[in-house]
């Protein structure tokens, strides 16, 4: 018979995924935020012994700055949201054995109105609780 809580072997995730995560670990790695303010400080001394007559300079530079942002933000953005994905379906299965409320289970797909109500309901809740 087969147990319902054993631990089984995760799906392996898309590739993709993968090369993403990977992207946001070495973003986030303290040697690579050196790397980025040395190019920074390089970058503005270039343009600073060039001037600011040197569009094409200035374009280019520009351009690697705000594509490297948009990576950044991209893999950061993908590695939150799977982390925020995996972190709420196991606080869902801690209720669902647990004697808590069962309707709280999957609520972060419902609207800011709803979960407004449901906070505010639960206070109300609380509240009642506390003054018995």
């Amino acid at each position: 018979m087969d147990d319902p809580h054993a631990l089984t072997e995760p799906a392996p995730r898309r590739r993709s995924s993968r090369v993403i995560d990977r992207v946001s670990d070495l973003l986030g790695h303290e040697l690579m935020f050196g790397a980025i303010v040395v190019f920074d400080i390089a970058a503005l001394g270039m343009i600073a012994v060039v001037g600011m007559r040197d569009y094409a300079l200035l374009s280019a530079t520009a351009l690697v700055v705000s594509l490297v942002t948009l990576v950044m933000v991209c893999a950061v953005q993908h590695t939150s949201s799977r982390e925020s994905k995996a972190l709420n379906l196991k606080l869902d299965e801690l209720i669902r054995v647990s004697p808590g409320r069962n309707e709280l289970i999957g609520a972060e797909d419902e609207s800011h109105r709803q979960l407004s109500d449901r906070a505010t309901r639960l206070r109300e809740h609380h509240r009642v609780g506390d003054a018995e």
